[in-house]
């Protein structure tokens, strides 16, 4: 009898055992240990009110409520879950209730992080879920990213509303999170090399002429060899770190040499005779003709360089991946120094290196760049050093971002020096320049002042005349163009850290002087609706508001109409190239050619194969006349929705010129965790003529005016619906 007790008490004990070492998440929000705080464990993103709501839950006592007032932008309640799991798909249901949102959206989100940076990421933004809805179960699946750091869940409310979460359960690969059995996380070569954890230990502010001319070829150098040296791409070196060894030797005279003894640190390498595509195939040749230039420098250095440009390389590189059908570049194992000190001249430097060789190696228009590159790469060197501040810091990496002219390009998520630099606060007024001057276009809601009206020219803020603040200001406005430049400037010149602006305006009345409230800053949003008709005979479609789907349900309405306007004054909602061509065409016709880079041979960049059409056999197409509306706020998916629908029978392009930044974006972080994209793929017309920076070209241009705007008329609609009906 004994032995049948121990053996069950033995049997207890495993079993508790194992049930104790299993995680215990609080996903449900029944933990609550501290009155009028968050549940255990999860924490507050944005400023909107959160709280336990325990008269509305689906299952248990609790359920979390986000409420989002006018003015406030968004509320988020996110949970941190640690990623040491293996898989490939994460998924987060959870059940979610909302009432009455409006200029925004309602959903769940997961967000993957490594390294200071998001590497994965879904809030359900293109579903549009707005308005009331009892509660209802909502999923969102993204790849999971097995060499991750942190999962984060959350609920998330955007413009104004309320909305409640409920009963959260995540699992990977179908699988629930709290039965996975964890993974240790091995460290990497590169990740056991800690010697500069804690930074560079380099600092420098004044640069001689020894050390410019140094610091210039090192910034090549070490770039070059980061792409093309096979011993970087097994990711068996920290090349960050190696840069920081290398940097007390750049006042050395025999510099060069230095170089040389460096790289062949890295150790031996097979050697292959490199061949290119067929001519017809290449868009892009590398620009590597300096390796060779021994004015530049020293024939022992150009001599080696030439020999790793002969490195047998293999696809695979430990900094660089192209993404899996689309191949734009994906810049992986890149370090954040998220803590970096703003003195460290090492980081700052590695900090224009490595976007200067992104830029150099994966960018697929650098050749549409007004500026030479290298001639960037020399300016910025001093100027970067120079830096003593984040300010100055951010300031500088923003103007040189600007350099590519790529709408894409922009320090974009939440920057605390720029949020400082432009303001906090905002007048709730939209600007827009029309005739080459800032005119008022609309009075938000939040506008409470009777001293401006639309059509108000604004000619001076806080006493700087605006052609004044634009030349100190344009070149932290990153662009393709100087429309595009205008169109971001109109959206924050009109911010201050005050809790009110002076401006100078002009109108009808003459010249004065008003002073108007600011709000804390917000973006505005504008929800028109998705489709309407026009006099009976037009059908219109916006973009913008579309939900999933929701197209096909439009143009079976819209087939009988005399004409379409599609405008594309906005982002689409939902990808409708295909589903919409599909009504407008009776047969498949191309619209465009793709470019991509290349690893094995980096700044090569080669046209993409295989056809990409739209339209197929539809005998009951629509037969009317299709009118396309694009501005500067046409901007990649909208530019390329544009150049797809254009090929359509009796369809032309109204308007102006477009952002001019097509394909799939690629992110960059950069030390100080700051984050960038570019455009990833070179986009261009079936007969090869250049869309990045150069926009979708109009059939018919035409722009607002002053007048028309005091007038309170939208000019390019209306000369749509006249082209429809002459």
């Amino acid at each position: 009898m004994k032995k049948i007790f121990s053996f069950a008490s033995i049997l207890l004990v495993n079993i508790l055992f194992s049930q104790i070492q299993a995680p215990v998440f609080n996903l449900d929000f029944e933990k609550h240990s501290k009155k009028d705080e968050l549940p255990n464990d999860w924490i507050r993103w944005g400023d909107s009110e959160l709280k336990i709501d325990s008269t509305n839950a689906v299952s248990g006592k609790n359920s979390m409520l986000i409420n989002v007032k006018e003015g406030e932008g968004f509320g988020c309640v996110a949970y941190k879950l640690p990623a040491n799991f293996k898989g490939k798909k994460i998924t987060l249901e959870g059940f979610m209730k909302y009432e009455n949102v409006t200029d925004g959206f309602v959903g769940l989100l997961v967000r993957i992080d490594k390294d200071g940076q998001s590497v994965g990421f879904d809030n359900m933004q293109n579903q549009k879920l707005q308005g009331t809805s009892e509660w209802k179960t909502h999923t969102v699946t993204i790849d999971f990213k097995e060499n991750a750091d942190e999962i984060y869940v959350a609920g998330i409310l955007v413009g104004k509303g309320k909305a409640w979460f409920d009963n959260f359960k995540v699992t990977i690969d179908g699988k629930p999170i709290e039965k996975l059995k964890p993974v240790e996380k091995e460290l990497s070569i590169v990740e056991k090399d800690t010697e500069f954890d804690t930074g560079s230990k380099f600092e420098i502010t004044n640069l001689n002429e020894i050390q410019k001319r140094n610091l210039f070829i090192l910034g090549k150098v070490w770039g070059f060899v980061k792409y093309y040296h096979p011993v970087i791409a097994e990711g068996k070196i920290s090349w960050d770190y190696e840069l920081f060894r290398v940097l007390p030797k750049i006042s050395n005279k025999d510099f060069d040499n230095e170089l040389v003894k460096w790289i062949n640190k890295l150790g031996t390498f097979k050697t292959t005779t490199q061949k290119l595509p067929k001519e017809n195939e290449i868009k892009l040749l590398p620009n590597t003709k300096w390796i060779a230039d021994t004015n530049l420098i020293s024939s022992e250095l150009s001599t080696l360089l030439q020999k790793v440009n002969n490195a047998d390389r293999s696809d695979k590189n430990y900094y660089i991946q192209l993404h899996r059908s689309v191949n734009n570049p994906d810049f992986t194992n890149e370090k954040v120094y998220d803590k970096m000190k703003y003195t460290d001249t090492g980081i700052k430097l590695l900090s224009i290196f490595r976007y200067w060789n992104m830029i150099e190696y994966f960018f697929p228009n650098r050749h549409l760049m007004d500026e030479n590159w290298d001639k960037v790469l020399e300016e910025f060197i001093p100027k970067m050093t120079a830096t003593k501040d984040q300010k100055g810091y951010t300031l500088t990496l923003l103007e040189l971002i600007g350099k590519i002219q790529d709408t894409h390009a922009n320090i974009w998520r939440y920057n605390e020096v720029l949020e400082d630099y432009f303001g906090q606060n905002i007048a709730p007024v939209k600007l827009k320049f029309v005739e080459n001057k800032a005119v008022v276009v609309k009075l938000q809601d939040d506008f409470k002042d009777a001293n401006l009206q639309v059509g108000d020219v604004i000619l001076a803020v806080n006493g700087i005349k605006v052609e004044d603040w634009m030349k100190n200001n344009l070149k932290y406005f990153p662009a393709s163009n100087y429309p595009t430049q205008l169109r971001d400037v109109a959206r924050k010149m009109l911010r201050t850290n005050d809790n009110s602006i002076q401006l100078t305006i002009e109108n009808n009345s003459g010249i004065k002087d008003v002073v108007v409230s600011t709000i804390k800053y917000k973006y505005f949003r504008e929800e028109p609706v998705s489709h309407k008709i026009i006099n009976e005979n037009i059908g219109y479609i916006y973009p913008g508001t579309l939900k999933k789907g929701e197209i096909n349900e439009i143009m079976d309405k819209f087939l009988d109409k005399k004409g379409l306007i599609i405008d594309l004054r906005c982002y689409p909602s939902d990808f409708i190239i295909f589903s919409l061509s599909n009504y407008l065409l009776n047969e498949k016709k191309d619209f465009v050619k793709l470019t991509a880079g290349d690893i094995k041979t980096p700044g090569l960049f080669t046209f993409r194969g295989g056809e990409i059409q739209v339209g197929g056999k539809n005998k009951d197409a629509f037969k009317g006349k299709v009118i396309i509306l694009v501005n500067e706020e046409t901007q990649s998916q909208a530019e390329y929705s544009a150049m797809a629908l254009r090929v359509a029978p009796n369809a032309k392009v109204l308007g102006s010129t477009t952002a001019g930044a097509d394909g799939n974006v690629s992110g960059i972080t950069l030390p100080g965790n700051i984050f960038t994209y570019i455009s990833g793929i070179g986009v261009l017309t079936p007969n090869g003529s250049e869309t990045q920076r150069v926009g979708i070209i109009p059939d018919v241009k035409i722009e607002p005016t002053i007048n028309g705007i005091r007038s309170g008329k939208d000019e390019v609609l209306e000369k749509a619906i006249e082209l429809i009906n002459n």
